[in-house]
């Protein structure tokens, strides 16, 4: 037996044109991004530590206060003496920058025994004295005892090399 065709058989179904794929556009490094971003990071970190390194002022400023006695002055006298009872263990002593504002303070120190030595004919008693975390500046001040002593002032180069040497009295 032949099988008829059914004629009664829907035709079979047109294929359904299918869109042509699209291509994606083409997905970029992001490499060249970051090596870019990281250059300028870099850039910025290093110009910032050089001007951090270039215009940092001393980290501690050191000293020393001669004070001069004649005669008067003996090794059991007080440190300060006469006209001199402002400056003595103790005293302060302060830092100012270049618009005469403090940015330090210390005291004057003896190291413990240190005995008043006669230098030319003169009793010399020598203090010394330590700022620390001493911001940057252009010149630096220094100011010990009372308000009618001035101020000795020096470059901050000069300062950062041989710190302050202050002699009073003769």
């Amino acid at each position: 037996m032949t099988a008829e065709p059914n004629l009664f058989q829907p035709p079979p179904p047109e294929p359904v044109p299918q869109p042509e794929p699209v291509s994606q556009p083409a997905r970029r490094s992001r490499k060249p991004l970051f090596v870019v971003l990281g250059a300028a990071a870099a850039t910025v970190l290093a110009v910032v530590l050089i001007i951090v390194f270039t215009t940092a002022g001393p980290s501690s400023v050191h000293g020393t206060l001669s004070l001069l006695c004649d005669l008067k002055c003996t090794k059991a006298a007080a440190d300060g003496y006469d006209g001199y009872s402002d400056l003595g263990n103790g005293s302060q002593v302060t830092l100012v920058d270049e618009t005469g504002q403090v940015v330090a303070t210390t005291e004057l120190r003896r190291s413990p025994g240190e005995e008043t030595k006669i230098v030319d004919g003169a009793w010399v008693r020598t203090f010394t004295f330590t700022f620390t975390d001493v911001p940057s500046a252009d010149r630096y001040g220094v100011h010990v005892g009372n308000n009618n002593r001035g101020t000795l002032w020096k470059s901050a180069d000069e300062t950062e090399r041989d710190g302050f040497s202050l002699t009073i009295g003769g």
